[in-house]
């Protein structure tokens, strides 16, 4: 029996409203009045496309950014913003000169009433990354010698994942995402107003033609799986309105939602979001706790044939690790471009392929 894991981003659904998010975030915590509250632009929880496509062009550099993030391996939203929202942040706190060596850096709108006029720059983003061939895995550890540097860090676990400031972060990014209708159990403030994207998703493929590929898979007794950096809320409820999470055995989909689960557990001292192949590994294993300690150590004991059909590099990264084919689809934030990236790196070009459809005839 064959095994097909798909990634969710760039290969069912357009990534554009995920990256969309991330700038607003990034946006929210340097404007709004309940954070930095710098005085440069107004912040506002309802903003026009092209209002969201200017501020998505200032801060990610017309994509560039995000494309350097892509391109290490990178391949969570949270981590995406964090990252350039510290960079950012730290160079603040340097150009306006204050002491900070008694200060919680985590409290934001403190900070912001003694940062007097200083103007946020984007470009300083670039330049961190220019600094090394940071990876997924390394770039953290220079997050906090980058700050560390610049003699403003105060506690060590600051910068890092899952820190204070990396989860206000990811709130941010799942009120604006999910709307504040759907956070208001979260312990955490939210501005209340926000409509949230959850239902402005742009399928890369008629729904129609994705529901006659996954029966065909089914019907050929191929088992397929979900394996996302989507939190388990955002994977299951487009799926569910497009009629296609029904394809999906509850067992073989897992989100960045069990990947905090597992990252929680005692004894689990190492990240395990993409690209450590855990989500691919958890969906192959349908969440047997039998195979924790192996999906968490990242082997592949299985004996099926599996594929890991994904956008990324990060996805390439899980299937090598995994040593399972893979196959890319070429629906991400490059598009075509991307195709030299992943030939160097030893991916057949016929294993590119130009959308999810064309799965239904790479595997057996």
């Amino acid at each position: 029996m064959s095994v097909v894991i798909f990634d969710v981003d760039g290969v069912f659904l357009s990534e554009e409203r995920c990256f969309d998010v991330s700038a607003l975030s990034v946006h929210e915590l340097l404007f709004n009045p309940r954070y930095l509250n710098l005085t440069q632009e107004k912040f506002k929880t309802s903003y026009t496309d092209e209002e969201i496509a200017e501020i998505r062009s200032k801060i990610f550099l017309d994509d560039e950014v995000l494309s350097r993030y892509k391109e290490m391996g990178l391949n969570s939203n949270w981590d995406m913003l964090y990252i350039t929202f510290s960079i950012v942040y730290i160079n603040l706190l340097k150009d306006s000169g204050i002491n900070i060596s008694n200060v919680d850096i985590n409290d934001l709108y403190g900070i912001g009433e003694m940062l007097g006029d200083v103007e946020p720059d984007y470009g300083k983003v670039l330049e961190f990354l220019d600094g090394d061939e940071y990876t997924k895995e390394t770039i953290y550890e220079g997050l906090v010698n980058y700050a560390t540097s610049l003699k403003f860090l105060n506690e060590e676990d600051d910068f890092r994942t899952n820190s204070t400031l990396w989860l206000l972060g990811q709130h941010v990014y799942q009120e604006w995402y999910l709307g504040s209708e759907r956070m208001k159990g979260s312990t955490l403030p939210i501005e209340g107003d926000k409509e949230g994207f959850l239902h402005q998703e742009e399928w890369l493929a008629p729904v129609e033609d994705l529901e006659k590929m996954l029966q065909n898979l089914i019907d050929r007794n191929l088992t397929i799986g979900i394996a996302t950096g989507r939190s388990r809320e955002e994977t299951l409820i487009p799926f569910e309105a497009a009629g296609l999470l029904e394809y999906f055995k509850d067992e073989r989909i897992s989100t960045a939602s069990e990947v905090k689960e597992a990252e929680a557990v005692e004894g689990v001292e190492r990240q395990l979001s993409k690209p450590h192949p855990y989500s691919y590994l958890w969906t192959l294993y349908a969440q047997d706790e039998k195979y924790f300690e192996e999906a968490v150590k990242g082997e592949n004991i299985s004996d099926e044939k599996v594929y890991v059909v994904g956008d990324s590099v990060a996805d390439f990264f899980c299937a090598d690790k995994m040593e399972v084919e893979f196959i890319g689809t070429l629906t991400g934030l490059t598009g075509d471009d991307i195709i030299p990236t992943f030939t160097d790196l030893g991916v057949s070009r016929e294993n590119l392929v130009p959308d999810v459809l064309s799965v239904e005839n790479m595997v057996k």
